[in-house]
C-alpha cells in the first residue's frame, strides 16, 4: 500500500509539470501569433503610409501653383488618385485591423487613422470625378458668344457640377476634421497633415464654386443687372481701401456687359447719412461721412459702403436703380488685367500686370495734370470690366477667378449684391468684404484713414507680426500684436513732388487715423505707439474699437504694438486690414 501512496505521490508533480507546460506554450503561441499579426500589421501600416502620402503629393497639387494648371490637369491626376487611396483603405482593412481598434490607449488612434484613410478614398472615388466632370464642362466648351459676351449654358451646367462636388468635399472635410487628437506623436502628425491638405482643397473649391455660381445670376441670366462701379485710390487711404475718385456704372443682360459713363466724385451731391450708426460719427468725425461719396470708404464695413454708394448713384440725375456695387483699387486692377489682358490708353499708354499700380497709385500724380488723373482711373476701370467677358475660355476663366479670389482675399476687390440670393455665394467666394462677426474665426481688424488729403500713403510701408503669448484655462487664448508703419519719403523727394501729393501737409507727414477693431467675443488691451500717440475706446459696429492718430513724419517709423484675448475655443487669430498699396499684406503669423 504505501509503495503505491509513493507511486501516486509522484505522479502529482508530473502532472502540474505538464500543466505548466501547456500553460507556458499557449503563452508563446499568443506571442508568436501576436508577433505575426503586430509584424502583418506594422507592414500594412508601411503600405498604407507609403500610398497615402502619395494621394497627399498628387492632391497637394489642387491647392498650389497656378489654379488653372491645376484644375485644367484634374483629369491626369484622378486615376493615380483613386489607386493609392484604393491600396491604402485596403491595407487598414480585415480582422486584424477590426479588432485593433479594441486594444487600450492606442485603439482610438487606429479607429481615427482607418476613418481618415477610407474618408481620403471617398473623395477619391466620389469627389475626384465629379470636379473633373465640372472642368471638363468648362474646358470642352465655347464659353464665348461669339458676339462679345458669355455662353452661359455650360457655365450653369458647370456650377451645378461643382456645386455637388463642393458639397460633398466639405463633408469630407468635415469628417476628418471632426477625428479626435491621437495619442500617439506620429499618427497626430500624420492626421494633422491630412486635416491641413484637406481642408485647404475644400476651401480652394468653395471659393472657386461660389465664383462659377454667381457668374448668371451677376451676368444677367434672369433679367437684367445693373451695377454701380467704385474706383478707389489708395494713395490717400481709406477704411476699406482708398479715397473714392470716381464712380461709374455698367450693366448685364445675358452674358453681354455694357460699361456706362464714369464721374469724379465732384460730380456728386446728395447724402448718405441715414447709414451712419451708433459711434461711427465718432470713428468718422471731420471726414463728411455720409455727405461726401469720396469718402464712403471710411468705412471698412463694405456692405455700408455698398448701401452709401447706391443712395448716392439714384440721387444723380445720370445714376438710377442698382443691383450690388463693386469696387476696385489699383493693385486689383493690376491683377485683373494680368488675367485679361493689358489695357491701352487713349494717350497710347500701355497698361498690364506689372505696371498698373504704380501709376495709378503714383505716376499719374507725378506726370498728369489734376484735370485728366479722373480720366485714367476711369478709362482703365471702363476698359478692365469690358475685357473681363470677352473672348473667354476656360484659360481665361480660371486666370480671372484667381486673380479676383486673391484681391478680395487681400480686401483690393469688392462685390456687393442687394439680392439677398447672391450674399451667400459672395461671402463664400471672400467677395463681400464684411466685418468679421464670428467668435470661433477670431479676427482682429486694423483700420486706416488719411487724414491730410494727401497721397502720402503710397510711401507707407506697413508690416504687422502677430505673435501667441498664452493659452488660458478658459481656453481663450492671448496674442502680442505689432504693426510698423514707415513712411519712405524723403525730404529731398518731399521737397519736389508736385502740389497735390502733399499740398495739405508739406512736410511730408502722412496722418493715419488708425481703428482697432475686438474681435467678436475678445479683447484688445495694452495699446501703445512709439510716437506717444493715445487711444480712446468707442463703442461701434456692436464691438468696442479703439480710434487714435499716427502722424508718419518722413524717414520715420512709428510702432503700434496691443495685446489680443480672444474667445475661448476660438481659432488662431487672424488679422483684417486696410489693403495696401501693393499685393503684399505685409502680416507674419508667429504661431
Amino acid at each position: 500500500m504505501r509503495t503505491k501512496r509513493i507511486a501516486h505521490a509522484r505522479a502529482l508533480p508530473r502532472k502540474k509539470h505538464t500543466t505548466r507546460r501547456i500553460v507556458l506554450a499557449f503563452l508563446l503561441l499568443v506571442i508568436v501569433v501576436g508577433g505575426c499579426c503586430g509584424f502583418m500589421m506594422f507592414r500594412s501600416a508601411m503600405s498604407a503610409k507609403n500610398h497615402l502620402n502619395n494621394v497627399i503629393a498628387t492632391a497637394q497639387s489642387l491647392n498650389s501653383g497656378d489654379m488653372t494648371d491645376a484644375l485644367t490637369n484634374i483629369g491626369s491626376s484622378v486615376e493615380s488618385i483613386q489607386t493609392e487611396a484604393a491600396a491604402a483603405k485596403q491595407d487598414v482593412s480585415g480582422p486584424l485591423w477590426t479588432a485593433a481598434e479594441w486594444i487600450p490607449v492606442v485603439g482610438s488612434d487606429i479607429s481615427s487613422v482607418r476613418s481618415a484613410v477610407n474618408t481620403l478614398d471617398d473623395f477619391a472615388q466620389t469627389t475626384l470625378p465629379q470636379l473633373q466632370q465640372a472642368v471638363n464642362t468648362l474646358t470642352g466648351s465655347s464659353l464665348s458668344d461669339g458676339d462679345g459676351g458669355l455662353n452661359m449654358e455650360p457655365i450653369i451646367t458647370a456650377a451645378d457640377q461643382l456645386t455637388v462636388a463642393n458639397d460633398s468635399l466639405a463633408a469630407q472635410a468635415q469628417t476628418i476634421n471632426d477625428l479626435p487628437d491621437a495619442k500617439i506623436g506620429l499618427v497626430q502628425d500624420a492626421l494633422s497633415k491630412g486635416k491641413t491638405q484637406l481642408t485647404a482643397v475644400a476651401d480652394t473649391v468653395n471659393q472657386l464654386t461660389g465664383i462659377v455660381n454667381m457668374l448668371p445670376s451677376f451676368l444677367g441670366t434672369d433679367g437684367a443687372r445693373n451695377y454701380v462701379l467704385l474706383a478707389q485710390t489708395n494713395s490717400e487711404i481709406r477704411g476699406a481701401g482708398g479715397m473714392v475718385g470716381s464712380v461709374g456704372s455698367f450693366s448685364a443682360d445675358n452674358g453681354k456687359i455694357s460699361v456706362g459713363e464714369f464721374h469724379s466724385n465732384t460730380q456728386f451731391s446728395g447724402n448718405a447719412t441715414d447709414q451712419i450708426g451708433e459711434g461711427e460719427s465718432t470713428l468718422y468725425s471731420d471726414m463728411y461721412f455720409g455727405t461726401a461719396i469720396h469718402n464712403i470708404t471710411s468705412s471698412p464695413d463694405f456692405p455700408q459702403v455698398a448701401r452709401m454708394a447706391s443712395e448716392f448713384w439714384e440721387q444723380q440725375s445720370f445714376g438710377g436703380t442698382s443691383d450690388g456695387v463693386m469696387s476696385l483699387d489699383p493693385v486689383a486692377l493690376q491683377a485683373m488685367i494680368g488675367a485679361t489682358g493689358s489695357v491701352t490708353l487713349s494717350d497710347g499708354r500701355v497698361l498690364d500686370g506689372t505696371n498698373t499700380a504704380d501709376f495709378l497709385l503714383n505716376g499719374v500724380y507725378l506726370e498728369v495734370s489734376v484735370e485728366e488723373q479722373d480720366t485714367y482711373f476711369s478709362e482703365t476701370a471702363s476698359q478692365v470690366i469690358a475685357n473681363m467677358f470677352t473672348n473667354m475660355d476656360s484659360t481665361k476663366m480660371m486666370n480671372l477667378a484667381k486673380a479676383l479670389m486673391n484681391m478680395a482675399g487681400q480686401r483690393h476687390f469688392y462685390f456687393w449684391s442687394f439680392h439677398d440670393e447672391d450674399v451667400e455665394t459672395l461671402r463664400d467666394a471672400g467677395m463681400t468684404g464684411e466685418i468679421n462677426n464670428s467668435e470661433s474665426d477670431s479676427t482682429v481688424g486694423l483700420y486706416l484713414n488719411e487724414m491730410y488729403a494727401s497721397k502720402l500713403d503710397y510711401y507707407v510701408d506697413r508690416h504687422t507680426v502677430v505673435e501667441q503669448t498664452g493659452t488660458n484655462a478658459d481656453g481663450s487664448a492671448t496674442y502680442h500684436v505689432t504693426t510698423t508703419l514707415t513712411n519712405t519719403m524723403t525730404a529731398a523727394l518731399n521737397a519736389t513732388v508736385p502740389w497735390y501729393i502733399n499740398h495739405l501737409t508739406p512736410d511730408g507727414t502722412a496722418g493715419n487715423r488708425t481703428m482697432i477693431f475686438a474681435p467678436t467675443g475678445g479683447t484688445v488691451s495694452n495699446i501703445t505707439a512709439s510716437n506717444g500717440a493715445q487711444f480712446t475706446q468707442v463703442d461701434a459696429y456692436d464691438r468696442t474699437v479703439y480710434l487714435g492718430q499716427l502722424d508718419i513724419p518722413v524717414e520715420t517709423t512709428i510702432t503700434l504694438e496691443w495685446d489680443v484675448t480672444t474667445q475661448a475655443g476660438a481659432d488662431p487669430l487672424q488679422i483684417d486690414q486696410t489693403p495696401t498699396c501693393s499685393d503684399d499684406p505685409g502680416i507674419e503669423y508667429r504661431y
